[in-house]
């Protein structure tokens, strides 16, 4: 926070400096009403008064209104709008929004509020259930890439808990604007998320929330670039003052890049020693298993969004461990699986199925029966940087063609 109040303090005296110098170029003459705040400037700064006296007089910009100091109008004017990434977080706004009636998909706005501002849109971006906020580790992902001689690009985790097709289409068709999409989406879940027959508790807490009407009524959770002119950096830096504690009061068990590290091994022996074995034939999340109806149109209209975005969407299907594949759920999985082929083919989307991997369906790889532990998530991100299917090659950097010889060297 110490390092933070010094880098605003810095920033606050750059900026004042750069109003006197806007203010020391214009000649007093035009703006008579404002000759004694200029003067006082002026003599501040007595070589650039001299430095500039041999010039022709500028004409003098009116301020946006009567009593408004002439440096705020030369300010937001000579240097706003600011780039966001040299604009520290403290000055701008937090993040402050309705909440969405779920925990994570409020902490994961809020660290991609962040993330924006400090490190820009990211070229890829993963979304789906919890299944894929611990089970696919945006870092690994980066690295692996990295060794194949891709740059190293920005990718951030938006998995949501209980984030169904249709909690992921509200998220990448209402909540974030096209500027905060990505390049490349990887949507990373399995076939519960696209049971249309169980309650889906996640998405109906999200419409009946305060967060939601805010969004009908055209508000989003994280602004567009905005102009930042000074009023708004002191009336933020202001509020940053007076609570200094705010990390305090939205703990994350998230990183920055929305990751959610679990490192639980899952050991059937003493597992199911707390938990009782559940056939699926009685497993809630397989109740009326049924892959038609809302879950699907809202697959196909966050196909149809990407497509319209020019954006590859990327759906991968995660394993889940042997023995939690009974015969029951074997054959929800095969249907899911010829399902979602059909649609990838229909909606031109990519399917990338893990689910029979079987070097990623270890126990060791899983902190239960179907949620992947942190080792398995760097094992899945490493794997996913050599899927063939997937166009990293668009992160491939040009090979620039050797410049063609010039008429004078030709001539020589």
């Amino acid at each position: 926070m110490i390092r933070k109040l010094l880098l605003l303090g810095a920033l606050l005296v750059w900026v004042q400096h750069l109003g006197r110098t806007a203010l020391a170029k214009v000649n007093p003459v035009d703006a008579p009403e404002n000759l004694t705040q200029t003067s006082q400037i002026q003599a501040s700064q007595p070589q650039l008064e001299a430095g500039e006296a041999e010039q022709e007089p500028l004409a003098t910009p009116q301020p946006p209104g009567t009593n408004a100091p002439l440096h705020q109008f030369l300010l937001s004017t000579l240097v706003l709008p600011l780039p966001p990434l040299l604009i520290p977080d403290l000055l701008l706004p937090p993040y402050n929004f309705p909440s969405f009636n779920s925990n994570r998909l409020d902490q994961e706005l809020r660290i991609y509020t962040q993330y924006l501002r400090t490190t820009g849109t990211p070229d890829v971006l993963i979304v789906g259930s919890s299944r894929s906020l611990q089970g696919i580790d945006p870092i690994a992902l980066q690295q692996a890439l990295v060794k194949q001689g891709y740059p190293e690009l920005k990718i951030f985790n938006f998995g949501i808990n209980g984030g169904t097709a249709k909690v992921n289409e509200i998220l990448l068709r209402r909540i974030l604007t096209a500027e905060q999409l990505p390049r490349l989406i990887i949507w990373g879940d399995g076939s519960r998320a696209f049971n249309n027959g169980r309650p889906d508790l996640t998405y109906n807490g999200i419409v009946a929330s305060e967060g939601y009407r805010h969004l009908a009524s055209g508000d989003r959770p994280i602004p567009s670039h905005a102009r930042w002119d000074l009023p708004v950096l002191r009336a933020a830096a202001n509020k940053a003052l007076a609570t200094p504690a705010t990390a305090a009061e939205h703990p994350s068990d998230l990183d920055a890049y929305g990751f959610q590290k679990i490192s639980a091994v899952y050991n059937p022996e003493t597992y199911y020693q707390r938990y009782p074995w559940v056939p699926g034939a009685y497993d809630a999340d397989y109740i009326r298993f049924n892959l038609n109806g809302d879950q699907q149109k809202a697959t196909v209209a966050v196909a149809q969004l990407a497509k319209s975005q020019n954006v590859p969407l990327v759906f991968v299907n995660l394993p889940l461990t042997a023995d939690y594949l009974d015969a029951t759920r074997l054959n929800y999985e095969q249907q899911f699986r010829q399902s979602m082929q059909r649609l990838a083919e229909q909606e031109q989307f990519i399917f990338c199925d893990l689910s029979q991997q079987r070097d990623l369906m270890q126990n060791s790889y899983f902190a239960d029966p179907s949620h992947i532990n942190h080792r398995g998530a760097a094992a899945i991100g490493a794997y996913l940087a050599t899927v063939p299917s997937i166009p990293w090659s668009m992160f491939k950097p040009e090979v620039q063609a050797a410049p063609e010889p010039s008429a004078l060297g030709d001539a020589e």
